[in-house]
């Protein structure tokens, strides 16, 4: 069984990451700091009795705008299904409880399921940012609420 809770900046630190998500935090000078900013948004945790499985939320850019993010473990192997319904549910409660028109991520482009999954949450590829995050190249992603879509 898997609890949500509120993210808190030690999450960040304290997650067993998955291969890719080690790649993008190796690449920032001061992870800690990482962590940090990201409490700035609403954000959440899943812990399972194993550990952390996920951490994910939207980090605010300006009015209307925000940066979506998700960090998960090898737990979330175990838990497919919950880890879906969770992201899904949460990413529609941050969006409307914090009024974003626009939600963007980015995934890495060699990253298939990553892929595959934010545009099953209806984000549309906007195109590709060579060289964006340790000389590797990510697509960005929106998600544009429109007349109550989104």
């Amino acid at each position: 069984m898997i609890v949500i809770r509120p993210y808190i900046p030690e999450d960040y630190m304290k997650i067993q990451r998955r291969h890719f998500d080690s790649l993008t935090f190796m690449n920032f000078p001061n992870p800690k700091l990482i962590g940090e900013n990201l409490a700035r948004g609403p954000a959440f945790t899943g812990v399972a009795p194993e550990g952390i499985v996920a951490s994910g939320g939207i980090l605010p850019l300006w009015k209307g705008v925000g940066e979506a993010w998700v960090v998960s473990s090898e737990l979330v192997n175990f838990y497919p299904l919950t880890f879906a319904k969770v992201i899904w549910r949460k990413l529609k409660e941050l969006i409307e409880n914090n009024h974003f028109e626009r939600v963007q991520t980015t995934v890495d482009k060699d990253h298939l399921v990553s892929q595959k999954w934010v545009e099953r949450m209806n984000f549309e590829k906007e195109g590709l940012m060579r060289k964006f995050l340790g000389g590797r190249d990510y697509y960005r992603y929106a998600l544009i609420k429109e007349n109550g879509n989104g």
